[in-house]
């Protein structure tokens, strides 16, 4: 960054025995350089790869085959909007940019003699900043476009939140949960951080690259974030002038298609050379498809396109009660997600968070909308007060593992047909993890942090409590005259379901057995034939039936392999670890991705947090995998929060001073 700030002061670096970064600072600015810093430490590359992808650079600096990511990029204007950041942002917003921009170039610049040259050479900007935490309002927005498009989006995901309230814990204190489940590599990956400076004690974690905690908990609140379903994106379809093909119907009449043209470097094998590519976008924004055969396009409107998700996020940081959290959330930063919060006075607090523009509901929100009919035209966002809220609800509880805002607790007078269609999911049902959580939540008394703990990491599948006695029943009465290719096998595994206890633990061969079942029961009308037919695929493939859960359903990093409890996306508990079947092993790499549970006591603040492998992505690094065994029990470590334990337990901590 060419500009500066006011020298600062000296900042305090103590990493405990996780890695896990504790900055302690005098001020903000200065907090946020350190933090930049500890990021660049722990995984620079990954940084700047992310800025690049938001800056549409990637093919600058890789090559040919980032050129369309990079103009959808750059065409969606995530760049031009970013570089606005300075003007559009508060002034102390983005000077807490530039400091952490500035943290981020010092390691660079320490580093200069061993890093690759590219990396050496750049230095981070405001602008890059804000480019990335732009683009990531925006990939689910993106998701849904393609989806209406026909193409491939990147689906939507899953994540646990719950709290339950003071009523019903042994301590008289909130408990709440936060675990988003996303992939553990790439774009979404969690990292975890204290932040501390005047008056202020934020911890929790964010995304690669962004200077502020995203779900976390200050010495006064707590908060998650999951992944609701308004409706992000519209595809428009525009009746072209057949006389004049650069034109495109307006309920007021004709109006013109507007061209841009963007120039891009492209690395080569011998250096780099400039495409330029020509674009056109009409009122709705840019033209994805033309047909001038049948004389239609088709343009895509996103919503997320602001900057506000910085200064929103930052105030949820700062946040000391319910009122001022809701003020950070009504600056509307937050494009989507399912907000759950809890305080130590005892509030409890939810909202299906939509910054999504109202519109007509006489249109189908997964086809195009006619872009000449007025009716069919965006208005203003929805105001925060229309969105689906509850606070304080009677039962002392609420969840929300992806679910409808009707099925957050208890006792509520809400209804589907109250909310538009494209805001909500009218026809959605519970699903077996919101099923685990509400029945166990609804039943808490003297719920403890052990109980809170247990259930964060719960394994219990739902579905396999539903289907597996019909089948075991189904085998007593046709079983003995049943023509089985293998009955001895098919014994074997049937005794195994019979003692199971419906949990995919990583000791378990009996998820082993029903995991394999219930994939090929869906094509295969004959459950018995079924059966059969998967315990010949696990004898063939292990040379035995009691195969572990753990031995199929594993993790990896760095050339290890762990085994590993938990769900896959057909069958679903609370606690997941997904990824691809290869080599008859399911090989986990998404699922439960940044755990945190805490407790919030008016004298104490308690927690306890996981991320799958470590807080390094430097392969040499201690803190590469250190947290996989953990991941691979299921349990969690505890959090260092106060400023007298970080200093007592973590030594003499890393001493820089920003300029």
């Amino acid at each position: 960054p060419t500009e500066t700030l006011p020298p600062g002061g000296d900042i305090a670096i103590h990493r405990d025995d996780f890695g896990v970064p504790h900055i302690v600072a005098r001020t903000d600015i200065d907090a946020l350089y350190g933090f930049g810093y500890v990021q660049a430490e722990d995984h620079l590359m990954d940084m700047l790869r992310n800025y690049l992808s938001a800056q549409g650079r990637l093919s600058e600096f890789f090559g040919q085959r980032f050129l369309e990511q990079d103009a959808m990029v750059v065409a969606l204007g995530i760049p031009e909007l970013a570089s606005r950041c300075k003007e559009e942002l508060p002034r102390h917003i983005y000077e807490d940019l530039l400091a952490f921009a500035a943290g981020v170039n010092r390691f660079i610049e320490e580093r200069s003699g061993v890093l690759p040259a590219w990396v050496a050479s750049y230095r981070v900007t405001p602008e890059d900043v804000a480019a990335w935490v732009v683009f990531i309002s925006t990939t689910r927005s993106m998701g849904a476009a393609f989806e209406e498009m026909g193409m491939a989006g990147i689906g939507r995901g899953g994540s646990n939140e719950w709290v339950v309230g003071a009523s019903r814990t042994a301590e008289g204190a909130p408990i709440l949960l936060a675990d988003p489940h996303l992939p553990w590599t790439g774009i979404y990956r969690w990292y975890e951080a204290h932040l501390m400076w005047d008056g202020v004690n934020v911890y929790g974690a964010t995304a690669y690259g962004v200077p502020f905690i995203i779900i976390g908990h200050n010495d006064r609140i707590a908060w998650g974030l999951t992944r609701n379903a308004p409706d992000l994106a519209d595809i428009f379809e525009e009746q072209l002038d057949p006389n004049d093909p650069g034109r495109y119907r307006t309920e007021n009449g004709w109006d013109r298609l507007i061209r841009k043209e963007f120039k891009f470097k492209v690395k080569t094998a011998t250096g780099v050379r400039q495409e330029t590519q020509e674009l056109y976008y009409t009122r709705h924004g840019l033209v994805v498809n033309v047909s001038l055969s049948d004389g239609v396009a088709y343009s895509v409107a996103l919503e997320g396109l602001n900057l506000e998700m910085l200064e929103t996020v930052y105030e949820m940081n700062l946040a000391t009660n319910l009122s001022s959290f809701k003020k950070a959330l009504k600056l509307r930063g937050l494009t989507l997600w399912n907000v759950m919060y809890a305080d130590v006075e005892g509030n409890l607090f939810y909202v299906y968070n939509a910054a999504i523009h109202a519109k007509s509901e006489a249109y189908d929100p997964k086809s195009p909308r006619p872009g000449w009919e007025s009716d069919a035209q965006w208005g203003g966002i929805i105001p925060f007060e229309d969105l689906p809220t509850i606070e304080n609800p009677k039962s002392d509880f609420m969840q929300n593992n992806n679910v409808m805002p009707w099925f957050v607790t208890e006792g509520i007078d809400m209804k589907a047909e109250d909310y538009p269609i494209y805001l909500v999911q009218r026809n959605a049902t519970m699903g077996d993890r919101g099923v685990r959580a509400f029945e166990v939540l609804s039943q808490a008394q003297d719920f403890t942090l052990k109980d809170a703990l247990a259930l964060a990491t719960d394994t219990l599948v739902v579905a396999a409590r539903e289907w597996l006695p019909g089948l075991l029943d189904l085998y007593n009465w046709e079983g003995p005259s049943y023509r089985f290719k293998n009955p001895d096998l098919v014994e074997q595994a049937i005794q195994i379901l019979k003692s199971w206890d419906y949990r995919a633990d990583a000791d378990e061969p009996g998820m082993s057995i029903f995991s394999t079942w219930i994939l090929l029961s869906k094509d295969e009308d004959d459950a018995l034939r079924a059966l059969d037919e998967a315990v010949g695929r696990i004898n063939a493939s292990h040379g035995r039936v009691d195969v572990p859960w753990g031995d199929v359903h594993v993790f990896e990093r760095g050339g290890k392999t762990w085994p590993i409890s938990g769900g896959v996306g057909w069958l679903p508990p609370l606690w997941m670890a997904d990824g691809p079947i290869e080599e008859e092993k399911i090989r986990c790499d998404s699922g439960s991705s940044f755990t945190m549970v805490v407790q919030l006591g008016e004298d104490e603040i308690r927690a306890f947090t996981l991320v799958p492998y470590g807080q390094s992505e430097v392969p040499g690094s201690p803190h590469y995998d250190d947290q996989a065994p953990l991941k691979s029990r299921g349990e969690l470590k505890s959090a260092i929060f106060y400023i007298e334990d970080v200093q007592g337990t973590t030594g003499s901590p890393k001493v820089i001073r920003r300029p």
